[in-house]
């Protein structure tokens, strides 16, 4: 379980990536924004990479608690289940916390990607994972493939401000994804 410490200082860090860009994040400033000394940070992230792979692994570890919530409140069949969840946790309602959720988890993407790509290998190896789950879902492999591509490409327009959809069509587009799961 992670310190409440450590977790302040993880927002801390993407607050300033969300703010003022990747090439602000210092530990000392992550420090200043959590309201620490820079020891206090040293001693939970000895390097920036270390507080942005950090980042990374958060994202990663809330998007599989993400996909875990979704797919228990599936009461549909199994089969494109997973299909489903995935589609549900990457588009979920535009509401002011998962805003913020989505943008924050942006943040340690972008992060990453200015800092050291090579930090976003744990991502890279859960898109796998999450990509070998949705064809093994007894649906159409290209089916759910298709369904990951939009919805991640959905999270992508957001992350980058590259033309969002706004809602209604935002929400039915991902209406017609999940029902490519059926």
């Amino acid at each position: 379980m992670a310190s409440p410490t450590r977790d302040r200082i993880l927002d801390a860090a993407e607050s300033i990536v969300i703010r003022s860009g990747v090439s602000r994040l210092t530990l000392e400033a992550a420090a200043a924004e959590a309201g620490l000394s820079k020891g206090g940070v040293l001693y939970h992230f000895r390097t920036r990479d270390a507080l942005v792979s950090a980042m990374v692994e958060r994202l990663v570890a809330g998007f599989d608690a993400d996909l875990a919530e979704e797919s228990a409140r599936d009461d549909g069949a199994d089969p494109g289940r997973y299909v489903r969840a995935y589609v549900r946790a990457t588009v979920r309602p535009a509401q002011t916390a998962e805003a913020i959720r989505r943008e924050r988890a942006g943040a340690a993407v972008l992060a990453a990607m200015a800092c050291e790509p090579e930090l976003l290998e744990p991502l890279r190896r859960s898109f796998d994972r999450w990509q070998a789950r949705l064809v093994a879902d007894g649906v159409d492999p290209v089916r759910a493939t298709v369904a990951r591509l939009v919805v991640d490409g959905i999270w992508m327009a957001e992350l980058f401000g590259f033309s969002p959809l706004a809602e209604p069509l935002r929400s039915q587009v991902a209406a017609f994804v999940e029902d490519l799961s059926r």
